[in-house]
This record gives structure tokens, C-alpha cells and sequence, in this order.
């Protein structure tokens, strides 16, 4: 069974992992929004790569080098990435196909809670050493860029 740190600690990983893959996603559409309407088919992760390092070099400033270095380490990373998210998807299948009315239900559900752990803090620290490998391919003021994109757009309204 899991335990109130390790049940704190998945808590604080999972909030990480949703919140990261938020930002990877918003970063994926805004690369996405230029594409025509009428296409269909699949962009392949190089083409994703190389339409996300594009957005970056033209927002950033880089030059046709770095571009290529940016493209590449979102082509790997972000296919390192994608496996893991899909690892963990079928782990939360495999939890909502369980059944309460097994005898082994908790066993399960605790083997597959760990399994879920472990996944998301690899996913975790993926995301943090591709940042950090993003980040050493940039120049101080290209990070301050980086750092500072979209804290001018302005804020949606309060619900009251």
C-alpha cells in the first residue's frame, strides 16, 4: 500500500509531469497554428521538430546552427518523451480495467500506482535535462527571451 509521503511525492511528480506536458502542448499548437486547413496527414516528429525549432529561432533570434541543434534535441527528446506518456497511458488503462471485486484489486492497483511513479518521474526528469539542454544551447539574453515569452500577454479576466 502506498504510504502518505510516497502517496505525496507521486502527488507532487504527477502535478509536475501534467503541468510540463501542458506547456509542451501549448508550445505544439502554437507551432501548429500555421499550418493550412486542408492538411491531413501526419506530421512526422522530424517535421514537428523542425516546425517547433523554426517558431523558437524566429521568436529567439537564433542563428541556422542552433535552429539545427534546437530541432534535433526536440526530434530525440521529444520522441523519449511521447513513448513515456504512452507508457503511462497504458498503465492507466490497465488500472481502470481492473475490478474491485478481484481479491488481488489493492495489490494490483498498488504494483500499477508504482509503476506510475517510477514512469512519471522519469517523464520529470526528461523534461528537466531537455530543458537544461535547451538551456545550454542558448545564449544569457536568447534564455531571458525565452524566460520572459508570454508574461506580456494580458491576463483573462477574473471569474467572479
Amino acid at each position: 500500500m502506498l504510504n502518505r509521503k510516497k502517496a505525496g511525492i507521486l502527488s507532487v511528480v504527477g502535478l509536475s509531469a501534467v503541468i510540463l506536458s501542458g506547456v509542451a502542448t501549448n508550445a505544439l499548437a502554437d507551432t501548429q497554428s500555421s499550418l493550412p486547413k486542408a492538411h491531413t496527414t501526419a506530421a512526422t516528429s522530424q517535421q514537428i521538430a523542425d516546425s517547433m525549432a523554426a517558431d523558437m529561432a524566429k521568436k529567439l533570434d537564433l542563428n541556422a546552427v542552433t535552429e539545427k541543434k534546437v530541432s534535433s534535441l526536440f526530434k530525440v527528446d521529444g520522441e523519449k518523451i511521447r513513448t513515456m506518456q504512452m507508457q503511462l497511458g497504458e498503465n492507466r488503462h490497465a488500472l481502470n480495467a481492473l475490478s474491485p471485486k478481484d481479491k488481488t484489486y489493492m495489490k494490483q492497483v498498488d504494483k500499477l500506482a508504482e509503476k506510475s511513479a517510477d514512469l512519471t518521474k522519469q517523464l520529470t526528469i526528461q523534461y528537466a535535462k531537455s530543458r537544461a539542454e535547451l538551456y545550454a544551447l542558448l545564449t544569457p539574453d536568447q534564455i531571458k527571451k525565452l524566460e520572459n515569452y508570454g508574461k506580456q500577454a494580458p491576463k483573462p479576466p477574473k471569474e467572479s
